[in-house]
């Protein structure tokens, strides 16, 4: 199952287009957003960036997935903000 954590580090590394850059903005190592997103993608069985030395881009599942995955964050964030009386 995916996590939120997962889809959370993989649309920062997206708006990046550094896993470097997003372990900084995410105050978490490089390392660790590697691993994280390695286990999205082991998750899903493809690749969602594709990497060179300028960085990482998104491929053509993952642009999708950056569709879905901001829908979804979006949506809880107004899960979590939903008054407690209605």
């Amino acid at each position: 199952m995916i996590e939120m954590k997962e889809l959370h580090y993989f649309l920062v590394c997206a708006d990046k287009c550094s896993m470097s850059n997003a372990a900084t903005a995410l105050y978490t190592s490089q390392p660790n957003v590697s691993k994280v997103i390695k286990g999205l993608e082991q998750k899903l069985g493809y690749a969602v960036f594709q990497r060179d030395r300028q960085g990482i881009r998104l491929t053509q599942k993952g642009k999708v997935l950056q569709q879905y995955a901001s829908d979804i964050i979006d949506k809880e964030s107004k899960i979590e903000n939903l008054p407690m009386q209605m």
